[in-house]
């Protein structure tokens, strides 16, 4: 299979890149980042779990805080009264976790249900002091990671970077089923 990868690969930044990726995650990540038919949709995969999964876990050692649980924090700092199913779908994440995260945010005192009086069945969302507060020593973090995984781009290619995501990210309704 012939791809771009490879091109790029041939160069000697990218077999220094190379050697540094297979030391540190195997050398199958190098075939599976660069010489499959998923290798698109791995890079992306890849990245995310490395970007996420150490801080999720820092998270719940840290604070006790879960990867839903601070998704639903998160999402109501940004629009407080978003109801449970609102945050299941601008996350992709299950109902089910998004609503045991809810209660267990409720009873940690981190967040607050409070009643819609255009329709009584909604019962609309907003953090607590205790998590606004919670929220201000952790985002930080997420901070500081994204500082460092954009760390290698020049100011044009975080540009680029940030239109790609964009050109990808408004296709999707085109091939996500958001439910």
């Amino acid at each position: 299979m012939y791809s771009m990868a490879m091109d790029l690969a041939s160069s000697p930044t990218a077999r220094d890149a190379n050697a540094a990726i297979r030391a540190t995650f195997g050398p199958l990540s190098v075939v599976m980042l660069e010489n499959t038919e998923l290798s698109p949709a791995w890079r992306v995969n890849f990245l995310a779990n490395f970007f996420v999964g150490p801080l999720y876990r820092e998270l719940q050692e840290r604070y006790g805080l879960s990867r839903p649980q601070f998704v639903v924090l998160y999402c109501l700092a940004q629009q407080p009264g978003l109801v449970a199913r609102d945050v299941s779908l601008v996350t992709g994440l299950p109902k089910n976790s998004i609503s045991r995260a809810v209660s267990e945010l409720l009873n940690a005192g981190r967040v607050r249900r409070g009643t819609d009086d255009a329709d009584k069945r909604a019962k609309p969302l907003s953090l607590t002091a205790q998590g606004d507060a919670l929220l201000a020593e952790v985002v930080p973090l997420f901070i500081a990671r994204q500082t460092a995984m954009l760390e290698p781009l020049d100011p044009d290619e975080k540009l680029m970077f940030q239109r790609l995501l964009d050109k990808i990210i408004d296709h999707m309704p085109t091939w996500v089923d958001a439910e």
